[in-house]
């Protein structure tokens, strides 16, 4: 989690991108406030709830102008100061609902937390464990897949961006798409 949500459905160790190339954006769907309008548009987005500038509204802060920088001094800070404590709590519990509703809709095999979503899980493990366990549907309870941080933790995105464009010149459909380019010019 940079600023928000992002993500991808990987199947058959493939990513699937969707019709417009926009599959991934968890963060857009309509998990939050409705009352909150996001820099995309739409209202009420998942995003809106789980990074730096939901712990600052939860403080009475401003929006911060880096939300990423925000959140990470405030997960610092969350252990010595109950009101940051809670600001925390809160963003976890947003994490854990939207997550369980991924697994309800997507029913992964395990899921991934990259960026600042398994800090923000650690610093309140109890809230988000909770309400994932409680937005699960009950036969998904006893064995939810596993939850694990990214192997890339936080870098995961800028290597994922990396390997893209790599994949981009480098695989055999690259070069291909390359070459018909190159031969049409």
């Amino acid at each position: 989690m940079e600023v928000g949500v992002g993500g991808t459905l990987v199947l058959d160790g493939r990513p699937l991108h969707g019709a417009t190339g926009a599959g991934g954006e968890f963060g857009h769907l309509p998990f939050g406030d409705p009352g909150l309008r996001c820099p995309c548009g739409a209202s009420g987005c998942w995003d809106l709830e789980v990074d730096g500038r939901a712990i600052a509204r939860h403080l009475g802060d401003p929006p911060p102008r880096d939300p990423r920088t925000y959140a990470e001094q405030a997960l610092a800070r969350a252990p010595a100061d109950p009101a940051v404590r809670d600001a925390v709590g809160r963003a976890a519990t947003r994490l854990g609902r939207g997550l369980a509703g991924l697994i309800n809709a997507l029913d992964p095999a395990v899921v991934t937390l990259g960026g600042l979503a398994q800090p923000l899980r650690a610093a309140a493990e109890p809230e988000f464990s909770a309400a994932l366990a409680d937005g699960l549907m009950r036969f998904r309870r006893p064995a939810p897949p596993p939850v694990l941080p990214a192997a890339l933790g936080r870098d995961g995105a800028l290597h994922g961006a990396v390997v893209t464009g790599l994949d981009h010149v480098l695989t055999e459909d690259g070069l291909t798409a390359w070459a018909a380019l190159r031969s049409s010019t």
